[in-house]
Formats: structure tokens, C-alpha cells, sequence
């Protein structure tokens, strides 16, 4: 990786974003990214969102080919190329690609436990059998933040849920409850996610804030007049301000557009 001039990144996901922010952090190679969404995170972000990232992206020397998937692959002249549906030909040496999660229900999907796509739980972690119990990723857990089932996927919601899980399975009776946070660079600026996004509850209402000149942006969502997300680009200011309001669950007038 240390020797390649040239890195195809494949997928609009965060695991995209990230495998794409740090090869160009590392400014050792020409990086394009190839995404089949009009622009990154199109479920969490809107079109303004996908815009300021793009274009922080394209002043750090990052290629975006968008609404496009790549079908082909071959090689010609020692170098490896990808042939996309819109007919773009990418060189490149290394080829990363974020491809999803597949959860392992294996163990348990001929038993009583309940599935939907991950293992069903209630607010306690519990399964539907006696004495199961999920955490992470797998966890379909019922979310009193939004007072139905949820699925998230970050280090942050696993750690806080083992937490929860190991102390009921120890003869505990607590209720998970908290607000997961994701923080990352983003080409020379930052990436908050806090709480629920549309990704995984896509009724949520929203309002928004951005500037693409001060590169700055912000949308929070709402679900019956309680703050339950945000995502922030730039500037964090405020971010730990908002996890209050959310873990607090008190009904807010919304701010304006």
C-alpha cells in the first residue's frame, strides 16, 4: 500500500468514507472514489451535505465518480483498471472496497430466538429465549429514544451495550438507554454523528443549517418534538450540548431552517 501511486476506493458508506479519508490523509496516492449514490452517506446527508463534502474532498486532490458502479475489471500495462457503467476507466494499484456486514445469526437461527436480520431484543437486551442475550451490531434492541426497534453499528453503541447486557446477565434489571456518537477527520475537517440518523429510522423530520463557504454544516432530527440525532460537519461547537438534550428526552421547540 506504502508503494501504490494510485487507490480506487468503492462505496458510499462510512466504511467508504473512512478507507477514503485515510489514504488521503496519508497524501501518498492519487485517490478516486466510486460510489452509486449521488454522493456520500445520501441516506444521512442531503444534497448541500454531499456537496460540502465533495467539495472539501476535491481540495485535498480526491476524485469523485458518482451515480456509477464499476462492472469491470482487467489489466493493461501492468496496472489493474476499472471500466464503470457510465463507460470512466480508472487506473490503479489497490483496490478497497466497504462491502456491508453480514450478521452471524447462525448459532442460533433454528432455535426460538427471534431474527430480523440481527437477533431481536427488548430495551434489557434480552432475546426471546430464556438467558440470551445480544450486544452490538447484532442487537436489534428496542430504543427508548425512539420507542421502536433499532440497529446500530458503531464501536461506541457495542461498548455501551456490553456494558448494559453483562450486568442484567449477572442478575441486573436496567434498561439501555444512551446516545451513540461517531467522530471522525473529514479532508481536513471533522464528522460528528450523534444519536439516531435516517439511515436507520427513515421517518425522522429534520432541520438544517450550512454555509458551503465557511464549510460548515448541520442537520438535527427529530421525532415527535424530541431531538434523537444530528450529524455535524466542521467544527464541532455544540456537539456535546445536543448529546445533553437527547439523553435528557424533553419535548424542544425546533429551531428555524
Amino acid at each position: 500500500a506504502d508503494a501504490a501511486e494510485r487507490v480506487l476506493v468503492m462505496g458510499g458508506s462510512f466504511i467508504g468514507y473512512e478507507l477514503a479519508e485515510g489514504v488521503s490523509f496519508r497524501k501518498k496516492a492519487q485517490l478516486t472514489w466510486i460510489m452509486r449514490g449521488p454522493w456520500f452517506l445520501r441516506y444521512v446527508l442531503d444534497e448541500e451535505g454531499g456537496q460540502l463534502c465533495r467539495q472539501m474532498g476535491e481540495a485535498q486532490g480526491v476524485e469523485f465518480i458518482t451515480s456509477d458502479e464499476v462492472q469491470k475489471f482487467s489489466r493493461s500495462n501492468g496496472r489493474f483498471l476499472a471500466e464503470t457503467v457510465n463507460g470512466k476507466r480508472v487506473e490503479f494499484d489497490v483496490l478497497t472496497y466497504g462491502v456491508g456486514l453480514d450478521y452471524y445469526t447462525e448459532p442460533v437461527r433454528d432455535s426460538v430466538v427471534k431474527l430480523d436480520k440481527g437477533i431481536v431484543t427488548d430495551a434489557k437486551l434480552r432475546a426471546s429465549a430464556p438467558d440470551v442475550y445480544a450486544a452490538g451490531d447484532i442487537a436489534v434492541f428496542y430504543d427508548l429514544m425512539v420507542e421502536r426497534h433499532n440497529q446500530m453499528g458503531t464501536w461506541d453503541n457495542a461498548e455501551a451495550h456490553g456494558k448494559v447486557a453483562a450486568r442484567n446477565m449477572a442478575g441486573g434489571d436496567e434498561d439501555f438507554f444512551d446516545v451513540p456518537t461517531y467522530t471522525t477527520t473529514m479532508f481536513g475537517s471533522t464528522l460528528a454523528v450523534m444519536g439516531v440518523t435516517p439511515d436507520v429510522q427513515p421517518d425522522l423530520e429534520s432541520v438544517r443549517t450550512y454555509s458551503l463557504d465557511e464549510k460548515f454544516y448541520r442537520k438535527l432530527f427529530f421525532k415527535d418534538d424530541r431531538l434523537v440525532g444530528a450529524i455535524m460537519i466542521g467544527p464541532p461547537k455544540g456537539r456535546k450540548k445536543l448529546i445533553e438534550i437527547m439523553r435528557s428526552r424533553q419535548r424542544i421547540e425546533r429551531p428555524k431552517q
